[in-house]
């Protein structure tokens, strides 16, 4: 039954009992909606009619209204989930209703994994890529026999030699529990091993070090792993003397409230984290952290896509004392939600709290505002920072030069390439790149770094947007007292 046909039966109802053909209703309080759709209103009206002159008087307004979109409603599923998500996001804009399948995506977003064999690598400088390390947490693959320093070298047969470290990874990874064979290159001999592909979370956490042994560590999310992560990393730090980090809080939307508070608690000194506010006072809660000193001295940035978990990470730093904030004003999320299941998988998050940063400050709908307001400009790359074609010289597998060097450099920033730029010799993996490049703009793909193809390269190259990162250099700036010039790899 649809709403007009609704609408028709109890207006039908309301003429038959009155007896008339017009009933005067009150419409000020109607008029004065002048929000409400014309339909809205009328189905208000009829059902004040109706509540008012019905046989059956103990029927309110509400009554009428309620039993109208409970008969519209009953059978039709699709409608019944577009109530509940209008009846949720009505109340603020972070409450929300999943169906079964939604709540499993939102799942995936705190929880990224992919089916893998649980090791990290980098692409070595003799063409193969190298085994560095292995997930946190996941020990299959030191049980199957890889070890730190293994070069991967084929993958189910397939010579990988020369190919990045992306597309090895796309070729280990695979459904769950099914088997990858891998062959490894190990003091020169060659060894056949054979893993179980499980579980391996996507990172959330990522680290350098700059020059002067200024640490950099980005978190892109709070998820659940985002907080073992984040200690795997301040070790890091540690073992190579780190003092002062710029932490990268730009464009982190939040997440799980949990790994901030847990994280905060390593680096802040003593004292309150934050006050969290509930409807019901009895379930207040405030976090703190019992480090006695601050180890880190921080400098983090902020933008105005910095929100919500990160924003209490952020709040806790600058409160605290052992930090400061450099970027632009955060979003301003202060509110917490919970989840709540419902029958068949179905769930709904509502909004049942708020927090209250460390000096007392409420910040939903503000934001936290840095210690140095810094914009980034957006330009046009600098073409002259890059190795420049000859526009003669063509180069195929094999070759090398200068044309190849500024192939490499070039691809690399357009996400074409992702091995090593420093040499300068055409092989295997600079071969594909080009080929993928030509095929992207509708050049034959043939793998040969031809003039039309270098002058095509610089005009892609040429149009590209350039962030000049003015946040990152204030930062260094802040814990330095120097200009940044460049990173340690």
């Amino acid at each position: 039954m649809n709403f007009k046909r609704i609408a028709a039966a109890l207006l039908s109802a309301a003429l038959l009992v009155s007896g008339c053909g017009v009933y005067a209703t009150d419409t000020k309080n109607i008029d004065d909606k002048q929000n409400y759709s014309e339909e809205y209103k009328a189905f208000e009206q009829i059902a004040k009619y109706v509540s008012e002159r019905y046989i059956d008087d103990s029927l309110t307004q509400d009554d009428i209204m309620s039993k109208g979109l409970s008969a519209l409603l009953e059978g039709d599923n699709i409608l019944l989930v577009d109530l509940l998500k209008a009846t949720l996001e009505s109340m603020d804009d972070y409450s929300e209703f999943y169906t079964a399948e939604e709540y499993k995506q939102f799942q995936d977003k705190l929880n990224p994994t992919f089916y893998g064999i649980g090791i990290t690598m980098r692409n070595s400088e003799d063409g193969y890529v190298e085994i560095t390390g292995f997930a946190a947490g996941n020990d299959k693959a030191q049980k199957a026999g890889f070890e730190i320093g293994d070069k991967i070298y084929k993958v189910n047969g397939e010579d990988v030699t020369g190919l990045g470290t992306s597309e090895v990874r796309n070729k280990i990874v695979g459904e769950k529990n099914t088997t990858v064979d891998i062959t490894v290159l190990r003091e020169g001999k060659e060894i056949e091993l054979t893993a179980t592909r499980t579980p391996v979370y996507e990172r959330s956490v990522y680290n350098a070090v700059l020059e002067d042994n200024v640490g950099y560590i980005q978190i892109s999310s709070f998820a659940s792993n985002t907080y073992a992560e984040f200690n795997e990393t301040l070790n890091i730090m540690r073992e190579n003397g780190v003092k002062s980090i710029i932490l990268d809080l730009r464009n982190n939307p939040g997440g799980l409230v949990s790994p901030a508070v847990e994280i905060a608690q390593q680096i802040v000194p003593k004292g309150k984290i934050i006050d969290v506010k509930y409807r019901e006072s009895e379930y207040d809660i405030t976090y703190n952290s019992k480090l006695e000193k601050a180890e880190f001295n921080f400098a983090v940035l902020v933008n105005q896509n910095t929100a919500s978990a990160s924003e209490i990470l952020s709040s806790a730093i600058q409160d605290s004392g052992c930090g400061k904030l450099v970027g632009m004003q955060t979003y301003g999320k202060a509110v917490i939600q919970n989840t709540f299941p419902l029958a068949n998988g179905m769930v709904f998050k509502l909004t049942i709290g708020q927090y209250i940063t460390r000096n007392g400050n409420e910040i939903n709908h503000k934001g936290l505002t840095p210690d140095e307001k810094v914009e980034n400009n957006i330009s046009k790359i600098d073409m002259s920072k890059y190795t420049p074609f000859d526009f003669k010289t063509r180069v195929s597998l094999g070759g090398y030069g200068d044309n190849v060097k500024s192939a490499k450099e070039k691809l690399k920033v357009l996400g074409f390439y992702d091995a090593d730029t420093d040499g300068n010799v055409f092989d295997e993996s600079l071969m594909e790149s080009v080929k993928n490049f030509q095929s992207a703009n509708d050049i034959f793909a043939y793998g040969v770094l031809d003039v039309p193809t270098q002058v095509r390269i610089d005009e892609v190259f040429a149009d590209i947007d350039y962030m000049e990162d003015k946040q990152l250099d204030a930062a260094y700036k802040l814990l330095t007292g120097k200009e940044r010039t460049k990173i340690s790899e």
